[in-house]
């Protein structure tokens, strides 16, 4: 099976810290593959560990933080074209263990914005009785990545997500 991990980088430094990474993760997945998207600064790591252990690993990495910006492990993926597609996605990894959850969108070239996006995940979330934020403390996250009509998502603890 393929896990995968998005990576937001640096703008202009993407070969580099794709290098970066590969070398870095190289001994932990010999078949590892890193490649950049038709998005600047977008690069998707495919692994045949579990997406949240590459996560851990590379958040704790010695690449400096502020070139790695956000780190994604992706738990679930689909082509969507609407919101109630994403919030299927959300849906069927909601797990016990977790009381509140920040929410991140991040859906490139789609027709879908960002904001709306959040806020249909925020107030499924509340239906649903947890506390939802879009800045805040709390114990899990809710990210969705997408990438024109595909979007990966992570929803779980924070400690596996850079965001």
């Amino acid at each position: 099976m393929v896990s995968k991990v998005i990576v937001t980088v640096k703008l202009s430094f993407e070969h580099s810290l794709k290098q970066d990474i590969r070398d870095y993760l190289f001994s932990i997945d010999r078949n590892i593959n890193i490649r950049g998207t038709v998005f600047r600064g977008v690069l998707l790591i495919e692994t045949t560990r579990d997406s949240r252990d590459i996560a851990s690993i590379l958040i704790n990495s010695p690449i400096p933080g502020d070139a790695l910006t956000t780190i994604v492990p992706i738990i679930d993926e689909g082509n969507y074209s609407n919101l109630n597609d994403i919030i299927n996605m959300v849906s069927r990894n909601l797990g016990s263990g977790c009381r509140s959850f920040i929410v991140r969108c991040r859906l490139r070239n789609s027709p879908i914005s960002d904001d709306s996006c959040e806020r249909a995940i925020i107030n499924f979330l509340r239906d649903k009785g947890f506390h939802a934020v879009f800045r805040g403390e709390s114990d899990c996250a809710v990210v969705v990545e997408g990438l024109s009509d595909w979007a990966g998502i992570y929803v779980g603890s924070r400690v596996y997500v850079r965001v």
